[in-house]
């Protein structure tokens, strides 16, 4: 009788076990799985939006660097041009 009590009790056990896995633990991991493939696509993101930054940096400074140039034959075309007048 002993031994059908124990079986009766480690089922019961495993069926109150099973219940609170699927009420509290599941919806935990669910949301959990939720948040990281959340976080994965804000990573993804920021990737590509520091990519985009990176390009627009890289493009300004070339620019920055072509102002010297652009401001000296600016200059260079405004004395040829005094010099034609005169």
């Amino acid at each position: 009788m002993l031994k059908g009590q124990n079986d009766e009790m480690q089922k019961i056990l495993t069926d109150i076990l099973a219940g609170l896995r699927g009420k509290f633990v599941q919806p935990v991991l669910d949301e959990n799985s939720r948040l990281l493939n959340l976080l994965e696509e804000l990573k993804k993101q920021d990737r590509e939006g520091i990519a985009d930054l990176k390009e627009r940096v890289d493009r300004l400074e070339q620019k920055i660097e072509e102002i010297p140039l652009l401001v000296l034959s600016a200059l260079r075309d405004a004395i040829n041009q005094a010099a034609g007048e005169a």
